[in-house]
């Protein structure tokens, strides 16, 4: 069964994200006006990407 753990939502004039959970992956989704992509992470690579986002998004707080 799919679980949204962030629904759709727009973070750009024609940018979106969203987020959902099924059985034993999670799923992102990002799409633009003229592309989409979608990767599905499995629990343990999801924990290592947030990680890797969480790093990114300090440095890139520092700037």
């Amino acid at each position: 069964m799919k679980k949204e753990l962030l629904p759709q939502r727009k973070i750009g004039e024609f940018l979106s994200i969203g987020v959902e959970m099924e059985e034993d992956e999670i799923g992102l989704y990002i799409a633009s006006s003229d592309v989409s992509a979608s990767c599905a992470f499995k629990f343990s690579e999801w924990e290592k990407f947030v990680e890797g986002i969480n790093k990114a998004n300090e440095e890139f707080r520092k700037r």
